[in-house]
C-alpha cells in the first residue's frame, strides 16, 4: 500500500511538472495556460493503479495478438527498470517514517478543509436588491457574452469587490454604491468579466483544485499551482471581455475603479476581478497584447493530454496482463521439464 502511494506521488509529480512546463510554452492564451495547470493538479486525483488495473481486466475480455504481447514485455522490463525501485520493500526505519507520515497528513487535510469552510461562511451577509440599472447592464452584458445561463444580481454592504458565488447557481455579489462610481460602460466591462468566470465555470475548477490542494497539502508544487491558477483565471477572463468588443482603457479604468472602492481577500470557489498580479495585467490589457480573437486550439491541446493521462495507465495495465499471459506458457513448460 506504501509503495503503491509513493509511486503515485512519483508519477504524478514528474507529470505535473511536464504539464507545467508546457503551460509556460504557451505564452499567447491564457486559457490555455489556465486549462493544462488545472489537468496538472488533477492528475494527483486520478490513481494510475485504478486506470492499470481496468486495462488489466480489459486484457482478460480482450487478449492482445502475440506480437504485441512481445512488445509489451519489452515495454514492461524497460518502465520496470527506471521505477521498479518503488514496488520493493522498504526499510524499517523508512517504513515506520512512512507511517507516521500517513497519519499526520488526514490531520492537516481536516484543518486545512475546516479553514476553507469558515472562509467561505464569513463572507456570508446580508444582501440587497440591485437597482434597476445594473439589472440592466447585467442583461447587456449577458448578450454581448451570449450567455444564456440565467445569473442572479444581488449588493452587499460588506466589505468586498465583485465576485461570483456558487457553482450550482451562480450569482454576482456587487458592493453597494459601486455602481455609482462607474460609468455605464465601465458598469458592463466589470459585469462581462464576472460573466466570463460564471462562462467558464472557474468557481468549480478553483474548487476542485483547493481540493486537491488540500488533500496533497504537503506537496509544494500544488501550492504554487495554485497561486499561478489565480493570475491565470483572471487573465482569460481578460482575453474574453476584450474580445467581446471592450475597449482597453475602459476596461482598465473599470478595474482601478473597483480596487479603490475595495480590497478584497481571495478566497477558493470565489472568482473576484482584481485577482492576484494587477500591476502586470493593466500592463498587459494597456499595451493590447491580450488578443481579440479566442483561439478554439486549446481545447483540441487538452482534450489531447487528458487522453494521454488516461490512455497510458489503462495501456500499460493491459500490456502488464499481456506480459503474464505470455509468461505462463513459459514457466509451465519449464515445470513439466523438471
Amino acid at each position: 500500500m506504501i509503495s503503491f502511494f509513493l509511486s503515485h506521488l512519483l508519477e504524478s509529480t514528474l507529470v505535473c511538472l511536464l504539464l507545467v512546463s508546457l503551460a509556460c510554452c504557451l505564452r499567447k492564451s491564457a486559457r490555455a495556460r489556465y486549462a493544462v495547470l488545472v489537468l496538472a493538479a488533477a492528475k494527483f486525483a486520478i490513481p494510475s493503479i485504478l486506470l492499470a488495473k481496468t486495462g488489466a481486466e480489459m486484457a482478460l475480455f480482450w487478449p492482445a495478438a502475440s506480437w504485441l504481447s512481445l512488445i509489451a514485455n519489452r515495454v514492461s522490463s524497460v518502465w520496470f527498470a527506471l521505477f521498479g525501485f518503488l514496488s520493493g520493500g522498504l526499510d524499517q526505519s523508512a517504513y515506520f517514517a512512512v507511517r507516521a507520515a500517513l497519519l499526520i497528513w488526514p490531520l492537516g487535510t481536516l484543518a486545512l478543509l475546516t479553514l476553507w469552510f469558515i472562509r467561505l461562511r464569513k463572507r456570508n451577509s446580508s444582501y440587497l436588491t440591485a437597482s434597476e440599472s445594473e439589472l440592466s447592464a447585467l442583461k447587456r452584458a449577458s448578450h454581448d457574452l451570449g450567455l444564456r445561463l440565467p445569473l442572479a444580481l444581488r449588493l452587499s454592504d460588506a466589505n468586498m469587490e465583485p465576485a461570483l458565488w456558487g457553482i450550482l447557481r451562480p450569482t454576482i455579489t456587487f458592493p453597494r454604491g459601486l455602481a455609482q462610481t462607474l460609468t455605464p460602460a465601465e458598469l458592463e466591462a466589470v459585469l462581462l468579466h464576472e460573466l466570463a468566470h460564471a462562462r467558464r465555470c472557474d468557481n468549480l475548477s478553483s474548487a476542485f483544485v483547493h481540493l486537491v490542494v488540500c488533500l496533497f497539502w504537503f506537496h509544494p508544487v500544488l501550492w504554487l499551482i495554485e497561486r499561478r491558477l489565480n493570475v491565470e483565471r483572471e487573465r482569460a477572463c481578460d482575453e474574453t471581455v476584450i474580445a467581446s468588443g471592450v475597449a482597453a482603457a475602459i476596461y482598465a479604468a473599470g478595474i482601478l475603479k473597483v480596487c479603490k472602492f475595495h480590497l478584497f481577500e481571495a478566497t477558493a470557489g470565489v472568482s473576484t476581478m482584481s485577482g492576484a498580479d494587477l500591476t502586470r495585467r493593466l500592463e498587459i490589457i494597456l499595451d493590447n497584447r491580450i488578443s481579440t480573437r479566442l483561439l478554439y486550439i486549446p481545447h483540441f491541446l487538452i482534450a489531447c493530454l487528458a487522453l494521454l493521462i488516461t490512455l497510458v495507465p489503462l495501456a500499460g495495465g493491459y500490456c502488464q496482463q499481456c506480459v503474464s499471459h505470455l509468461q505462463k506458457p513459459a514457466q509451465t513448460s519449464l515445470t513439466e521439464k523438471k
